[in-house]
Order: structure tokens, then C-alpha cells, then sequence
């Protein structure tokens, strides 16, 4: 098949089942390869539908060169520049000094202009100084993924509507999913229980943090909750949290790549953890279905 660009591959990724995890854990475990969007990770999704939600909008105008600003820890960020160079717009993304250098470099060759802030002012220093950059600057568009309602109404419409028809025969009965920005975890949550009422969705979230109590603690863990409650996190749709430390992800990107041969960042490694910790406490065969979001290559550094 043949697509006009880029863009037109985002989302309709692969569901593979995880025979050597499954054996290890007694479940039957399914993981959502939405590392295989262009990009590498599920954020590619909100990218483009962020960008696309605004133009209908008004807001924002193809191909006038203006300028969208977004404080991102990286994926979200490579997802914008692929939108933003093919759709026409410039790119200034606002990243925490102490995240990856990889991404860093990669979003500047993608062309973004990247703006780094100050990680000892807390874990929303890139988001204080995008507003602040905004301010500076109010022709930028922010669109903001946290406060977002194109965020999880795209994992509603398409995401969720990919996992509806490849689980039609046999449904899973757990969803385990990190938080992030709650996009996800929302918009799957909200259309799957629809459909299969019985679903339990379980958030994953590190150990210093606690979703529920509002806590900002630092964890190490890229793309999950940092103890905020984003806007667009409906709280409903959670029928609990599971914790889990940064060691054991660690630990888990290595055995995952060993066993099951699938690469995956540290939140994606997260969601395994959590599904391992319920050995014992879940029947065998227990169906879970889960996402891994992105890809080893991006956290190197963390192996060195």
C-alpha cells in the first residue's frame, strides 16, 4: 500500500502476545506495540490530532509558518515536529535540562528549536517555562497535552477502536496502562468499559509518587505521573494503582529484551512490573492487555 505521507501511518499498530512474560507470570499477557507508530511512540497519535483539533478550531492555519510551543520530555515533542514539518508549522519545544541528551539531539535534528529549563525548580519547570516563553511571545500556540480534550479523544476513536476489533472473540480483563499525561488511559478506559463493562483498568505509577494525594516527588521515570492530576485524567475510569520502582524497570527493559526479544522504554517496562506484582493475587490465565509505548533506544544512557 502506498500513503501520500508520513502521517498517514500514525496508529493501526500491532497487538502481540508476550509468550515467554506469560509463562513467567502465569498470565496471558497482550502488549500494543504502539512504539511502531512513525516516531516511535503513542504520541504520535495526539500529535497530529492536537495539531488537527486546532486547525479546526481556527486556531492554527496550514502552511502560514506559525509557531506551536509545547513543554514535552520527548516523545510528544518528536511526535509535533513530524506534524509541524510536514503540516508547515516551526516548533519550539521546552524540555527539563535533565532529560535524555538523545532526544535532545534527535528533536534538533528533527529542526525543533529546544528550550531547556531548570530541573531543580520542580517537575514542572518545563511547563512554568513555556508559559512563561508564551507570555513572551503571544502569537506561539501551546496545545497543551495535559488540559488537551483532543488527547483522549483520539485514543477513544482510534486507539480503543483497533483494541475493540482485535479483541472482539476474547476480551482482556485487565487494561494496565501508565498515566502520563492521563490521555490514554483515559480516552481507552472511558470506550472499553462501554463495550466490556467487566474491564478493570489499573494505573501505573512509580513509587515516590501518589496520583491520588497530589504528591510532586522526583522517581526517574520517564512519562509517568509526576504526582500531578492532569486535567484531562478522568478518575472514574480507574479501578486502582499499582506502584513500582525505577530498579525493577530497569531490570525488566533487560529480561523483556531477552526473553520476548521486544524493546521498550522504562514506562513501558513499568507496566510489566506492575503485571508481574500480581502474581498471586490474579488467577492463572488471567488475560491482560497492556501498551508499550516506545522503544529502548531512547534510554541508552540509563544502561551505560
Amino acid at each position: 500500500m502506498i500513503h501520500q505521507s508520513l502521517l498517514d501511518l500514525i496508529g493501526r499498530t500491532p497487538v502481540v502476545r508476550l509468550p515467554a512474560f506469560s509463562a513467567e507470570t502465569g498470565f496471558d499477557v497482550y502488549a500494543k506495540l504502539e512504539s511502531f507508530n512513525p516516531g516511535g511512540s503513542h504520541k504520535s497519535r495526539i500529535a497530529l490530532a492536537m495539531i488537527r483539533d486546532a486547525e479546526a478550531k481556527g486556531i492554527l492555519h496550514p502552511g502560514r509558518g506559525q509557531t506551536l510551543i509545547e513543554p514535552s520530555g520527548g516523545n510528544t515533542g518528536i511526535g509535533l515536529a513530524i506534524a509541524a514539518n510536514i503540516l508547515g508549522y516551526r516548533l519550539v519545544l521546552v524540555i527539563p535540562d535533565n532529560y535524555s541528551p538523545e532526544k535532545q539531539k534527535l528533536l534538533r535534528l528533527y529542526g525543533a528549536e529546544v528550550v531547556l529549563s531548570d530541573s531543580r525548580r520542580g517537575n514542572n519547570s518545563h511547563g512554568e517555562l513555556a508559559m512563561e516563553l508564551q507570555l513572551l511571545n503571544p502569537e506561539y500556540v501551546m496545545l497543551n497535552q495535559q488540559r488537551n480534550p483532543a488527547n483522549p479523544y483520539i485514543h477513544r476513536h482510534t486507539t480503543a477502536q483497533e483494541i475493540l476489533q482485535d479483541f472482539a472473540e476474547c476480551p482482556p480483563a485487565c487494561l494496565v496502562a501508565g498515566i502520563g499525561t492521563g490521555g490514554h488511559i483515559t480516552g481507552l478506559g472511558e470506550a472499553l468499559k462501554v463495550r466490556w463493562p467487566c474491564l478493570r483498568v489499573l494505573g501505573v505509577e512509580p513509587e515516590e509518587c501518589d496520583l491520588l494525594r497530589d504528591r510532586h516527588a522526583a522517581h526517574g521515570i520517564q512519562g509517568l505521573s509526576i504526582g500531578l492530576v492532569p486535567s484531562v485524567l478522568n478518575l472514574k475510569v480507574l479501578d486502582g494503582m499499582i506502584k513500582v520502582g525505577r530498579r525493577d524497570c530497569l531490570d525488566r527493559v533487560r529480561q523483556t529484551m531477552h526473553s520476548d526479544g521486544l524493546s521498550l522504554g522504562l514506562s513501558s517496562a513499568a507496566n510489566l512490573v506492575a503485571i508481574d506484582s500480581k502474581r498471586g493475587e490474579w488467577g492463572s490465565g488471567t488475560r491482560v492487555l497492556t501498551l508499550v509505548y516506545d522503544s529502548a533506544e531512547g534510554y541508552l544512557p540509563e544502561f551505560c
